[in-house]
């Protein structure tokens, strides 16, 4: 019977290629902001032009998420509604405010992977 090392872990290759957010000449581990000096000019406008709309995006999605949860619990306590319409709508709200949320955790995961 063949006796295997416990601290034996097989060599993993990948022949996918570097990383799609990866710059040439860039180590992994290293900083975005190490990252972005050794890229020309024009690729590091670009990457801060990037990094803006992620920001737009996520104080858009925070805005959008407070007025719907705002106006959704407003709904809840209007009372010229009937009581069914009333419950859909509030649950059409709440239902609204998570998948936003949602999407925004996408862009937050974003900002973790490739730093600030």
């Amino acid at each position: 019977m063949r006796r295997v090392d416990p601290g034996y872990r097989p060599a993993v290759t990948s022949t996918a290629g570097p990383a799609p957010d990866s710059a040439p000449g860039v180590q992994p581990g290293q900083g975005r902001q190490e990252a972005l000096q050794h890229q020309p000019a024009p690729l590091r406008l670009v990457g801060l032009a990037k990094d803006a709309v992620h920001y737009l995006v996520t104080l858009l999605l925070f805005g959008v998420a407070a007025v719907v949860l705002y106006r959704t619990g407003r709904a809840l306590f209007d009372t010229q509604l009937p009581f069914p319409e009333n419950v859909t709508t509030v649950v059409n709200g709440a239902l609204f405010v998570v998948i936003v949320m949602e999407v925004l955790r996408t862009v937050v995961a974003h900002f973790e992977h490739t730093g600030f």
